[in-house]
């Protein structure tokens, strides 16, 4: 079975993978009943490369042709091709356009015929897809391909059509709005944590440390006299009486009396979302020597850090900050109720999906959640058998493929786009994210082939935008 990049069309005519398409991922808006190509269909026009077509179902939106092209077709497109190579190739001996063709076919047969090949191949391919208005989902896989200059070429190609289903009523649904007003203690406390970022260790003398302090240790985590962690120069708070997630009894007196590289023991367990899962919920040794200490200092709001802020005075502050909370609650409510609009209407929507988009999907899902349960402790293959037995993950595939063909179908019924510069403005914010250059994000996305992907994510982002706009919303 091979794949036939050939006839893979480009981005404008929509017929790549809906979850990876450049452009636009539209489904199949035919009668779902239409007749399919048979023998007669089509196949006796005058200008048609297939001379008999006949097609199959191999499943939910899966087909199967069985093509023909005639002796006489593969004949004149082989002389077609040698009569053209012929004018622009150059043989010792001739002129340009004055090799004889019995020399031309002798030495360049071979490459002659794959051309005609893959260009026949193509071409009956495509007049099936047109013909019979499918929306075909990625490239089609060729068998039993048996192609010969002196008897008819014939082949079979299998492939995925984008479903048929009738789009539901999506204007004015009917959501409630469940936008909470932003108190003024949120506000405060967001200044707070604007102080707290712009804070820095300042080096404070060992002995005048206190709680809320930092101390500066080296620690050690021992089981049965054996080390299974180590690290340097960790900073741990004063008063919290832990390190990360793991609880350590009294450690905050322990490090407030200890002196400058003075040991401290303690008997602790090991937290359960310690990365050796062996290791997990066991007894054990923290050791840990005081090296240094640091003290916090918090800026005030005064006129220097106010300044340095960008704000005139601290009640411009805490009205700047209060307005990016609201549309911060703003952007989050809109986002639900386009996440709730978009699940009624997708689940009102019955359709058959294509089992190979099912199985990668639910494949990809599987392994996710196999290496979540590892990471708890399940070996690979008890982990393996229960992601496989989660039912919960097939409903939760098909409910995203159907919601996917919906959205998209939807774009094409209220003509939703995405531009060039809104893809690049997207990429900006990425690259801003990940502190990266644009130029680097752009070739990262362009190599991994992910540009489509993000266009189609974004597409589909709009779309929910309009159905939420054609919704009716109380309570707002």
């Amino acid at each position: 079975m091979i794949s036939h990049p050939a006839i893979v069309p480009g981005p404008t005519k929509g017929r790549e993978d809906p979850m990876n398409d450049t452009d636009s991922a539209d489904v199949n808006t035919a009668d779902p009943d239409q007749e399919t190509p048979s023998a007669t269909a089509d196949a006796t026009a005058a200008d048609s490369v297939a001379s008999q077509v006949d097609c199959s179902e191999e499943g939910p939106c899966r087909k199967r042709l069985h093509i023909e092209v005639s002796l006489e077709t593969v004949a004149k497109e082989l002389e077609k091709n040698f009569r053209q190579l012929r004018e622009t190739v150059q043989m010792p001996g001739f002129r340009k356009g004055k090799a004889p063709l019995p020399l031309l076919k002798k030495r360049f047969g071979e490459q002659v015929q794959d051309d005609v090949r893959e260009d026949l191949i193509g071409r009956a391919v495509e007049e099936q897809f047109e013909s019979a208005e499918w929306k075909p989902l990625g490239a089609p896989e060729f068998e039993k391909v048996e192609f010969s200059t002196d008897d008819k070429f014939t082949f079979e190609a299998v492939f995925d059509i984008q479903p048929t289903f009738e789009l539901p009523d999506y204007k004015g649904i009917e959501i409630t709005d469940e936008s909470v007003a932003v108190e003024e203690s949120e506000v405060e406390r967001e200044v707070e944590m604007i102080c707290e970022q712009s804070s820095s260790l300042e080096p404070l003398a060992l002995g005048e440390h206190g709680e809320g302090d930092f101390a500066v240790v080296d620690l050690a985590l021992f089981i049965e006299g054996e080390s299974i962690f180590e690290r340097e120069e960790v900073l741990v708070k004063i008063g919290e009486d832990k390190i990360d997630s793991m609880e350590v009894p009294e450690l905050g007196q322990a490090l407030i009396k200890a002196g400058q590289d003075e040991l401290i023991e303690k008997t602790v367990q090991v937290p359960e979302d310690f990365p050796a899962a062996d290791h997990r919920e066991k007894d054990a040794t923290l050791r840990l020597v005081l090296k240094d200490a640091k003290k916090k200092i918090t800026p005030e709001l005064d006129a220097a850090f106010l300044e340095k802020l960008g704000v005139e005075s601290a009640d411009d502050l805490r009205g700047k900050v209060r307005e990016n909370l609201e549309n911060r609650r703003k952007a989050q409510e809109e986002a639900r109720q386009e996440d709730l609009i978009a699940e009624q209407v997708g689940n009102s929507v019955e359709m058959e999906l294509p089992e190979s988009m099912v199985s990668q999907r639910m494949e990809s899902k599987v392994q996710r959640r196999a290496m979540e349960l590892a990471q708890d402790g399940k070996s690979e293959e008890d982990a393996r058998s229960e992601a496989e037995k989660d039912e919960g993950i097939a409903n939760e595939v098909r409910q995203e493929l159907t919601r996917i063909f919906v959205l998209d179908r939807l774009a094409d019924e209220e003509k939703v786009f995405v531009t060039e510069d809104e893809v690049v403005h997207r990429l900006q914010a990425i690259a801003t994210t990940y502190q990266q250059p644009l130029e680097q994000v752009v070739e990262q996305y362009r190599q991994g082939g992910m540009l489509p992907e993000l266009r189609n994510g974004m597409r589909r982002e709009k779309v929910k935008q309009v159905l939420r706009k054609k919704a009716k919303i109380s309570g707002s």
